[in-house]
């Protein structure tokens, strides 16, 4: 598929809405300038572009929640019971995975089975099968902004009813979806889809309704910070070709206070200064963070340790939204309740530290740690512009097959795979072997000196075996595993 980064005429874009529309049923009932009236007919304060930019200009950080249940009522009760008893500023709208996947019908079978049941047979809302009138519901009763959340390949015709819906953004990207949510898609095909999404919020931004594009680039899996802000700012570019103006940037916080925080200041600045590159001058960021992917300890009381640490480290780099995992999602979906105790922890953390304002942003280790974060994201992206001759898309193409933009552990049969992190003596994610990856010999002398840090302080020698344990140590409470 030749695909290039360019922003769709009305033309095109309006044949492939046709396409798309088609898929199901519920689609027909998509009307944009009806959508564009009911999103100007709600107050201001259900809009999460809003939202965020409230928080960013008052200086404090807000909390979003993450849940999603297959029937009306079960989503409402839900949503309410978060805003209530949790507190939470968002909301989300978690697609099942069926529906993700776009197996309408084999949703349409889960749901008929929960109604008959009274009890959740998906694991998420199937808004296409739920239409319009059922997503405005869940946004009337919730009174508060709500994102559709739900990484996938294709998320079009969710987004068509859930945005036309009243759900005021999405929170996904093409290349999080690419190398985490599938096996034998090719990445331009996902770019394709949200080239498509990033359109449609587009539209909605030219007539006037801000909606909020959280991007999302890649999951950690002990990961130097710069294999995930690059692909979170080639969905960053691809998004704002297509005229998608407020993009929110997600930081997957993994342990290290001094390099996460490099990370989140990093992200944000390498974002815009690749906007202004590209042109896109208009283009309002906002940050958010939230904790890494992996097992969590099955000890709950260890867990509520970890989620006010990373919320410590969301306030000290000043991002406008934390999220959280759960004190419960180790041993099952995470329940209402859990997801309340999670968000009174958060609440508490927050409520000691931000009233502090502690700066912590020109230390010498954030300062080091952004130093190199910057080189090597700026290796990576430069390459890939230059591969595709300018174009982002192009470049990510061939990139890909390079190895120049890769990821450990990921699902997809198309990466290369070579790159590999693991920990150092301080528990900041290093470069065990950096594959493909297009850096210098600066870059890969540091990354070596830090690894063998670790080696002289524990009288081991690193390998395999150090990644594995370093994969699974905060399961244990720890940044890193007993040596």
């Amino acid at each position: 598929m030749d695909i290039v980064n360019q922003k769709w005429s009305d033309d095109y874009f309006s044949r492939e809405r046709e396409k798309v529309l088609a898929m199901w049923p519920t689609g027909k009932e998509v009307n944009l300038d009806e959508a564009v009236e009911y999103h100007k007919s709600l107050p201001g304060s259900l809009n999460a572009a809003l939202k965020v930019q409230e928080a960013k200009a008052e200086g404090v950080s807000y909390f979003l929640a993450s849940s999603g249940t297959d029937t009306i009522e079960g989503h409402k009760e839900l949503l309410l019971y978060l805003k209530n008893e949790a507190g939470v500023h968002i909301v989300t709208t978690y697609i099942d995975s069926l529906t993700r996947n776009c197996r309408f019908k084999d949703a349409e079978q889960g749901l008929k089975k929960a109604r008959e049941t009274g009890k959740a047979a998906l694991n998420g809302f199937p808004i296409v099968l739920h239409g319009i009138k059922g997503s405005r519901e869940i946004i009337e009763a919730a009174a508060l902004p709500v994102l559709i959340l739900g990484p996938t390949p294709d998320v079009r015709l969710t987004c068509e009813i859930g945005l036309a819906g009243g759900h005021s953004g999405y929170s996904g990207g093409p290349l999080i979806a690419f190398w985490n949510y599938t096996k034998d898609i090719p990445v331009e095909k996902i770019i394709y889809n949200f080239q498509y999404l990033n359109r449609l919020m587009g539209y909605y931004e030219e007539n006037g309704i801000p909606l909020l594009y959280c991007v999302s680039g890649a999951m950690p899996s002990i990961s130097p910070p710069s294999i995930m802000i690059a692909p979170e700012i080639i969905e960053v570019l691809i998004a704002a070709e297509q005229g998608t103006k407020h993009i929110q940037l997600n930081n997957w916080v993994q342990g290290n206070i001094s390099q996460d925080v490099a990370y989140i200041l990093t992200l944000k600045k390498l974002a815009l200064e690749y906007l202004d590159k590209f042109g896109y001058r208009d283009v309002e960021t906002t940050t958010l963070s939230v904790c890494p992917t992996g097992r969590f300890p099955v000890d709950q009381a260890q867990t509520f340790g970890l989620i006010a640490h990373f919320t410590i480290t969301g306030i000290l780099g000043g991002v406008q939204v934390i999220s959280t995992r759960t004190i419960d999602e180790a041993l099952q979906i995470p329940t209402k309740e859990g997801i309340t105790e999670s968000f009174k922890c958060v609440k508490a953390a927050a409520g000691m530290l931000q009233p502090q304002a502690l700066d912590i942003l020109d230390s010498k280790a954030v300062k080091s740690e952004t130093y190199m974060m910057e080189k090597e994201v700026k290796a990576i992206l430069d390459k890939v512009i230059e591969m595709g001759d300018g174009d982002l898309v192009i470049g990510t193409k061939k990139a890909v097959k390079a190895g120049v933009l890769d990821q450990p552990y990921a699902t997809t049969q198309y990466v290369k795979g070579k790159v590999m992190g693991v920990k150092d003596a301080r528990g900041a994610a290093r470069f065990f072997d950096c594959g493909y990856l297009p850096f210098d010999k600066e870059i890969f002398d540091y990354h070596k000196d830090k690894i063998a840090q670790r080696e002289k302080k524990t009288g081991k020698k690193v390998d395999y075996g150090t990644v594995i344990k370093d994969m699974t140590a905060i399961s244990t409470g720890s940044i890193l595993p007993g040596e």
